[in-house]
């Protein structure tokens, strides 16, 4: 197993280098987001730190990967984000080995309120887009997103999921044994040297 976190705008000041010290393997850095227009989805932003975080992250040795935080509730809006994505990626991360993933961060109400066969069919119009780029991707949300928002049965084998559960367990994982976990976000509450930071568990495959 590696252990790792992931960075936003919120861990402004996170020394990377004591964090690779500290025993974090890799980080997954907020790439972008979409900003709230009723819960459609519009308004692609890059995280204000992404640059620093990713060219920080690269620096210390962690590998890498990247998020993007979703608030599509369409196929359409999810496959814009897509769009949106893959040309961040051609201009800032050209080049870049991504062996810790990319993500779809899944987790707004909006999204979960849709029920479980429309927010899968969501979330795979963005990973069909991704897959048809050559981009191998996953999709991120809490343990209850993936039990209850989502029908995760009829998602794609091929589609690695990373669970949020702050908990000494990961439930997801004895639930849902077939399902591919690749990473377990357990903890809100790891801190390097001040700076509050998610941990994260990848498990080896």
């Amino acid at each position: 197993m590696k252990y790792g976190i992931d960075v936003s705008t919120w861990q402004e000041g996170l020394d990377f280098e004591r964090a690779k010290i500290l025993g974090y393997d890799f980080c997954i850095c907020r790439i972008g987001y979409t900003c709230y227009i009723g819960y459609s989805g519009s308004g692609y932003n890059l995280d204000d730190l992404f640059i620093h975080n990713i060219n920080e992250a690269k620096a210390s040795g962690m590998e890498l990967g990247v998020y993007y935080y979703s608030t599509a509730t369409t196929t359409a809006a999810a496959e814009a984000e897509a769009e949106w994505l893959l040309s961040a990626m051609d201009t800032y991360l050209d080049g870049v080995d991504l062996s810790a993933g990319i993500w779809l961060d899944v987790e707004t109400e909006a999204q979960r309120n849709l029920g479980a066969d429309e927010l899968t069919a969501v979330v795979m119009a963005w990973v069909n887009r991704m897959n048809s780029a050559g981009k191998y991707v996953g999709l991120y949300g809490s343990y209850d997103m993936f039990m209850n928002g989502m029908n995760i049965d009829s998602l794609p084998n091929y589609v690695p999921l990373w669970v949020a559960q702050y908990s000494s367990r990961n439930d997801l994982q004895l639930d849902k044994p077939n399902a591919n976990i690749k990473i377990w976000q357990y903890s809100e509450s790891g801190n390097v040297y001040g700076v509050n930071v998610d941990e994260n568990v990848m498990y080896e495959q």
